[in-house]
């Protein structure tokens, strides 16, 4: 009879132990975020950059939409409220502002949360070509992390989005050697740990009510969107939002 290797040992009882565990858990909280509509491309719940800033950033994306499609979005948290930074960036990039066009996938979420300082950056399927993991990670590190630790917003999400860009168009350069990885076994397990956890709890899942004001001065609803007029966010005139492209986890996370 043919030996069970332990490391499959180890990931069935791992497997088996999450599964028990979110079964019987209690359905995590998920961070609301305003509805996309279309016109509005930089989302600053946590009311950290300023006016001229966000309006900066919002040109830069939009010049980058009128000349590629690209879509990159940003959004700042005040806090991720217990959800893993992975889970909501996926969640809003995917379902909820639906990123990208259709078929094309290329769509950016930048993430940032406030009060657990972590960052996120998802790629849409159709630029991980170019915008790597090994890329994400390095813009994550080396471009918005310095200014994020001297609480430069501003110009950390910036100097983050036109490094994005740079990355979509094969112009991003940096010279730092590539970490050593480890090995292929820790990381499949690790890979597959994550996929079970994402399943389980996006089948546990359900609507939620209630609402609460945005940083921007509208309440946001249970449904999403705004209430109140769009106020710091720009005019009210119509969108190009394309709402149809796909992610598949690529990116890079980091704290600051």
């Amino acid at each position: 009879m043919a030996k069970i290797h332990p490391q499959f040992l180890k990931f069935l009882l791992s497997i088996s132990t999450l599964l028990f565990i979110f079964m019987n858990a209690p359905v995590l909280a998920q961070v609301k975020v305003p509805a996309q509509d279309g016109r509005h491309w930089v989302y600053d719940m946590a009311n950290v950059l300023s006016a001229q800033g966000a309006a900066e950033i919002e040109a830069i994306l939009k010049a980058e939409r009128d000349s590629t499609s690209n879509q990159i979005a940003v959004l700042i948290v005040p806090s991720l409220e217990g959800e893993a930074e992975e889970m909501l960036a996926m969640r809003v990039a995917r379902k909820e502002w639906k990123l990208g066009q259709d078929k094309k996938d290329n769509g950016v979420l930048l993430l940032i949360a406030i009060q657990e300082r972590r960052i996120r950056i998802e790629v849409g399927k159709g630029l991980e070509g170019s915008l790597t993991d090994v890329a994400s990670s390095r813009i994550n590190r080396n471009e918005i992390k310095p200014y994020l630790g001297r609480g430069d917003f501003d110009n950390g999400v910036k100097v983050g989005v036109l490094s994005i860009i740079k990355a979509i168009k094969g112009e991003y350069k940096n010279d730092e050697p590539p970490k050593r990885k480890g090995k292929k076994n820790s990381s499949l397990f690790t890979i597959l740990i994550v996929l079970a956890i994402i399943f389980l709890i996006s089948r546990r899942r359900g609507g939620g009510g209630g609402g609460y004001w945005s940083s921007g001065g509208g309440w946001i609803g249970p449904m999403g969107g705004f209430g109140s007029s769009a106020g710091s966010w720009g005019d009210s005139g119509g969108g190009d939002f394309g709402g149809g492209g796909d992610f598949g986890g690529g990116g890079s996370s980091d704290s600051w």
